[in-house]
């Protein structure tokens, strides 16, 4: 609009810009907001879609997302593991059919018996996958895989159970709450809702005693484990690893753990892991509880698919024989 220039007495005009001026300031300023809000948008997208995925099986949705997506750490190679829920059951195979078909009854053990949702993953060695004939027994059990990378062992461990170290990775896979690690010559007979609900009590793991040359030792045997995954803790067992500790090679992965878990392991009860040894050299002490009592048997002494009929361990082998029958 004209202003008057009350001093000089003449009318004055406000400069204006360019038409072409005019026009490319308002094309870039229409850019601007226009990036602005696609910025936005989808940062908020991305937050809802982040929350939700991360709110399964947890009451609140969380507000730090540097942490959401911490929670969701994993070591599986694989782009086709894709967890489902909070909790995981995890078993470790390699190429050996018996312990395949082993993992099997494991994993219908746990989905008849247990009423938690969760998942069950079979972790293998991406330098000695299993064969598709394999996974046509493990999917309809309900596995999913997750592909890792080998743990380098250390020159004294004996050349059978150099692979074992691999299951470190377990304690790198933060998109599990809790994980439940049993090997694949254990049987689960009952529900294991109690190990996956069970207060650690501060403990790094549970875990039960174990039994050596017929007697019971301050160990535990790691062939059922109870943990809740911590990256910085996997970092930290694979720098210890590597860093001259002495432990018992020959035991691999569990002679390892117990050096590194000595003081700091929670008992988890003789029914969640009836080691076989028991049975053989403790009898008294298997004799206390009933067959049926036992959540997960574990076939340390004797793999029920080697069983011989009227033999030593026979009435516990029955017990794998005689479930899921067609795996057998």
């Amino acid at each position: 609009m004209p202003q008057i220039n009350s001093r000089r007495g003449v009318i004055n005009k406000k400069k204006t810009c360019r038409s072409i001026q005019c026009s490319h300031f308002a094309i870039v300023v229409s850019l601007l907001l226009s990036t602005i809000v696609i910025f936005v948008a989808t940062t908020l997208d991305r937050s809802e879609i982040t929350g939700t995925l991360d709110s399964i099986g947890r009451a609140n949705i969380p507000l730090d997302l540097t942490e959401s997506m911490k929670r969701k750490t994993h070591h599986c190679l694989n782009d086709d593991f894709r967890p489902q829920n909070t909790v995981g059951v995890w078993t470790m195979l390699n190429d050996n059919m018996d312990y395949v078909k082993g993992a099997v009854k494991v994993g219908l053990g746990v989905r008849q018996k247990t009423k938690t949702p969760l998942d069950l993953v079979v972790m293998e060695l991406k330098s000695k996958p299993l064969s598709e004939e394999m996974w046509k027994l493990l999917r309809p059990a309900g596995f999913i895989q997750c592909t890792v990378e080998s743990i380098k062992a250390p020159e004294k461990t004996r050349g059978d159970l150099k692979e074992k170290y691999a299951v470190l990775h377990v304690w790198a896979m933060e998109v599990y709450e809790t994980v439940i690690f049993l090997d694949a010559d254990t049987f689960v007979q009952n529900s294991i809702d109690g190990l996956i609900e069970m207060d650690l009590k501060g403990k790094a793991v549970g875990v039960t005693k174990d039994i050596r040359g017929g007697k019971w030792v301050d160990t535990f045997n790691s062939g059922v484990m109870v943990l809740h995954p911590n990256l910085k803790e996997h970092k930290r067992l694979v720098e210890l690893l590597y860093s001259g500790l002495q432990f018992e090679f020959v035991m691999s992965d569990q002679g390892f753990l117990n050096e590194v878990y000595k003081d700091n392991w929670h008992e988890i009860g003789f029914v969640n892991n009836a080691n076989l040894a028991v049975y053989r050299f403790q009898r008294k002490y298997w004799d206390n509880y009933n067959l049926e009592d036992f959540n997960v048997i574990h076939y340390t002494m004797q793999k029920p698919w080697k069983c011989k009929r009227n033999g030593a361990y026979m009435p516990i082998c029955n017990v794998w024989f005689n479930a899921f029958a067609d795996v057998n």
